[in-house]
Parts: structure tokens; C-alpha cells; sequence
């Protein structure tokens, strides 16, 4: 009978498989392929390990091949084993629907968010995690069809007060006239309180020529993750690499040095107070 290592057999208990069930599967890991050479090696009767392939094949953690009417059985995919063990994570944790999650070799784990629950639960957690931590944002020319869609007037005007009240610190890069294309869009009144819901969100922004930004896209990068979001399409991909993030930084820093740092404070209380005149005339 084999005997296996004590990490090995460790690792193995979120699995929570019975005494039999564990032997069998460490007994396919080993390479023993057949029900006869499992029964023989592990000392499980026959009846018995046929029932434990079908049950650890229903559980996704091995599978069966036939070869010239011969039917052998092996572990599962690596992609197999991982739908399997992540959509127990999904219970235990309570993950939304339409979150995938990938992890790497390294310090890397990628989670990708598709669909308006699993957007809305993952800004949730941006906010409820993140206390006076630095942000920084840059986004495309167009994404306010996907935030209205997904997210909605009243929950962006919370997520902004979110921000503020977190102490979240925001250095965002923005294409020229953003806001003033935005207000036009949405007609003053809406406008008006748009804007209001930017004030004292961004610590310091940077504009550039909108020549630059003809897209949906977003980023949102903290400290220990990475978020790409295409908000017209429900689609986020959470990024959580160093050497990725390292990369990304790099780039706000280079773009930041060959823009123009604007006062957003400033220049959004005067768009108000322009607005708002304007209304009364």
C-alpha cells in the first residue's frame, strides 16, 4: 500500500473526503490508474472504489479515458480542478455570480467581474477595504453610459461620498473639457449636481489632449490591486501582480509628467457657480 506525506495528505483536507475517498485520489495522484491496481494498492474492495471514482468524478477531481476498450482513470485538468474548488469558494464566501477568479504561478491572482451584481459587489468592497488609501484613476471619454447602466446616478453620488468620507487620497487623469462635455451632455440641473459630487473626490488631477481617450476604458489602481473596467460592457478585470501594478505606475507617473496638473476643486466650483447663474438668468 503506499504511504504519502503528511503535507500532501494536509492540503488535501478542505476537501473534506472520508479516509477511503482521500487514499484513492492520492493513489491516482501516485499514477495508479485502473480500479484493480487501486483495490491492490490501497486495499479498498473493488465495489467500494467504483463508487469513490464516480463520486470524485462528480466532484470534478479525477476523470475517466478509455483506450482499445479499457477504461483508466487520472486527475482531473488543472482548469477542471479549478472551476471545481471555486465554485465551493463561491458558497463558503459568499463571491457573486459572474465573478471568475485565475491565479497565477507567482504573487499573482487575476478575478474577472462580469455583470451588474458582481460589479456593484466588487465596488462595494473597494469601499468597504479601502480606508485612506491613495487611489489612481484614468478613464476614456465615454464611460458615464456604462456608470448611469450598471451603477446608476444615486450610487455614483455615493460611491464619490464614499471617497470622500474614506479619506481615500484620488490622483486622477482626465481628458481636456471631460466635465464640461458631461454637463452638456446631462442639461444643467443634472449637471450641476454631477459636478457637486466631484468636489473634494480628487487629491490632484492631470488633463490631457481627449485626442488620447476616444474609448470606455478605465483604470483604477490601489497599492495591492489592479482594476481594467469596461463599464459599457459589465466587464472589470481585477489584477493583484506586483511587477503588473509596478508597470502600471510607471505609466501614470510618465503621463502625469507631460500633462497639465489642474486645481479640479477650483475649477469645478467655478463651473458651478457658472452653471448655476446661468440657471437663474
Amino acid at each position: 500500500m503506499y504511504t504519502y506525506g503528511m503535507e500532501l495528505r494536509k492540503s488535501l483536507s478542505i476537501l473534506d473526503l472520508s479516509i477511503k475517498e482521500e487514499i484513492v485520489l492520492l493513489a491516482i495522484i501516485q499514477g495508479i490508474n485502473t480500479p484493480l491496481l487501486l483495490a491492490k494498492e490501497t486495499r479498498v474492495t473493488r465495489p467500494a472504489v467504483y463508487d469513490i471514482l464516480k463520486k470524485l468524478k462528480e466532484r470534478g477531481l479525477v476523470k475517466s479515458h478509455i483506450h482499445n476498450g479499457k477504461k483508466s482513470w487520472s486527475l482531473a485538468s488543472k482548469e477542471d480542478i479549478d472551476e471545481a474548488l471555486y465554485e465551493t469558494k463561491k458558497v463558503l464566501l459568499s463571491i457573486s455570480e459572474g465573478v471568475e477568479e485565475v491565479k497565477g504561478l507567482s504573487d499573482g491572482t487575476i478575478v474577472v467581474h462580469r455583470g451588474k451584481v458582481a460589479i456593484l459587489s466588487m465596488l462595494s468592497h473597494i469601499m468597504n477595504h479601502r480606508q485612506e488609501a491613495r487611489l489612481h484613476i484614468m478613464q476614456g471619454d465615454m464611460v458615464q453610459k456604462g456608470w448611469d447602466a450598471i451603477v446608476g446616478k444615486e450610487t455614483i453620488n455615493k460611491f464619490n461620498d464614499d471617497l470622500r468620507s474614506h479619506r481615500i487620497i484620488t490622483e486622477a487623469i482626465f481628458p481636456n473639457h471631460w466635465f464640461k462635455d458631461h454637463v452638456n451632455r446631462l442639461g444643467i440641473d443634472e449637471g450641476i449636481k454631477w459636478l457637486k459630487g466631484f468636489i473634494g473626490r480628487a487629491y490632484s488631477a492631470h488633463q490631457i489632449d481627449k485626442k488620447y481617450f476616444n474609448h470606455a476604458g478605465q483604470i483604477f489602481m490601489f497599492k495591492d490591486s489592479l482594476y481594467l473596467m469596461a463599464m459599457n460592457e459589465a466587464l472589470v478585470v481585477e489584477i493583484r501582480n506586483s511587477e503588473i501594478q509596478k508597470m502600471v505606475k510607471s505609466m501614470f507617473s510618465f503621463i502625469e509628467e507631460h500633462a497639465e496638473k489642474v486645481d479640479i476643486n477650483i475649477g469645478l466650483q467655478k463651473m458651478i457657480e457658472e452653471l448655476e447663474n446661468k440657471n437663474k438668468m
